[in-house]
């Protein structure tokens, strides 16, 4: 890990749950004694007008702290990029969690290689009955084939500190009638980046 690097500007990241385990595993907070991490529920996914909500109350209480604000989130609704202009908020690149979890460069391999993969981390497969199963209806089978009819494999993106979820993760493979494959993260790129915009000043957003 990079050593730590001290800034007299308070910088708040709200982040989406799922990020947890890796900014924890990073120990942002102990190396930027100015930094402060807020978690999001991830099930506002569910729900994009609530996640925009939650998300613009957490911005402004932040700015009235005088708080520089990183957003670490994908593209998880419409129009985020311009939202988070808008509030003169940094957002983290990438589209999806995954390619955070993955870098860019092997998520893309990962795609390439294979056309039709639906990509799992700990907490969809720890809730897989409340993010999926229920709002789309899988129990039904002909649901699921039309959901996922141009996918072939789900992968497992393991983390560090995930529990053994790989006899989960095969039984939801199974019930998808998808190949099961399970790749390590790196966090690489994550902390990279969120390192890089930590030392960043307001006026280099």
């Amino acid at each position: 890990m990079s050593s730590p690097e001290e800034t007299r500007e308070p910088v708040r990241i709200i982040a989406c749950g799922v990020f947890k385990p890796a900014l924890r595993h990073l120990h942002l907070e102990d190396r930027y004694p100015n930094v402060r991490v807020t978690f999001l529920p991830s099930v506002l996914h569910l729900r994009p007008p609530d996640l925009r909500n939650f998300l613009r109350k957490e911005i402004q209480s932040a700015h009235q702290r005088n708080e520089r604000v990183i957003c670490l989130y994908g593209d998880c609704f419409p129009d985020i990029d311009d939202f988070c202009d808008q509030y003169d908020v940094t957002k983290v690149p990438g589209a999806y969690c995954y390619e955070m979890f993955l870098g860019p460069k092997r998520f893309k391999q990962l795609l390439d290689e294979t056309a039709g993969t639906y990509f799992m981390e700990k907490d969809l497969i720890m809730n897989f009955e409340q993010h999926c199963l229920i709002p789309l209806e899988l129990h039904d089978k002909t649901m699921r084939e039309y959901c996922f009819e141009h996918y072939k494999k789900l992968l497992y993106v393991r983390q560090p500190a995930d529990p053994d979820l790989e006899s989960q993760a095969n039984e939801i493979a199974d019930f998808l009638e998808l190949a099961l494959d399970v790749k390590d993260a790196d966090y690489s790129f994550l902390e990279n980046k969120l390192d890089e915009l930590i030392k960043s000043k307001s006026s280099q957003k």
